[in-house]
């Protein structure tokens, strides 16, 4: 199922959502500081992952932190991802990475299903693949006969 972008346009005031929007400020000011994080939103919205009215909202909740909340760790440390992003902990992307899986989830979107959907899709790519390179290797073979 793919959306169009921004892929979030609005943070929804449900209970749930909101508590996600605040840890995934809290996660930005941890992990960029606030002028690493403000960056990272206009980033996001380029990319096309929230809409402009999201980096504002997200910009008031981040200048709403304290200090303690702001830059607690380095962003060069490798971010560890559980599933279904654990393929990109370690990497630079694996801080982005967690973000678009507070995106998703403030979304409403399941983001693992997605992946899911994804990596089955690829694997029926590579079982089609393999089977004509086998069908391929057969016809090879009986014309050498």
């Amino acid at each position: 199922m793919e959306r169009e972008k921004p892929y979030l346009r609005s943070i929804s005031k449900s209970a749930d959502r909101m508590e996600t929007t605040m840890q995934w400020a809290r996660y930005l000011g941890e992990t960029f500081g606030t002028s690493g994080a403000l960056n990272c939103l206009r980033y996001y919205e380029r990319l096309g992952w929230i809409s402009s009215e999201v980096r504002e909202e997200m910009i008031r909740y981040i200048r709403g932190l304290s200090l303690s909340e702001i830059h607690n760790k380095k962003y060069d440390e490798p971010a560890t991802l559980e599933y279904p992003l654990e393929t990109l902990s370690g990497t630079p992307f694996g801080t982005h990475a967690r973000s678009l899986k507070y995106v998703a989830k403030i979304a409403g979107d399941d983001l693992e299903e997605h992946l899911m959907l994804a990596r089955l899709a690829e694997r029926r790519v590579d079982k089609q693949l393999g089977d004509r390179s086998a069908r391929k290797e057969v016809i090879e073979a009986i014309g050498d006969d």
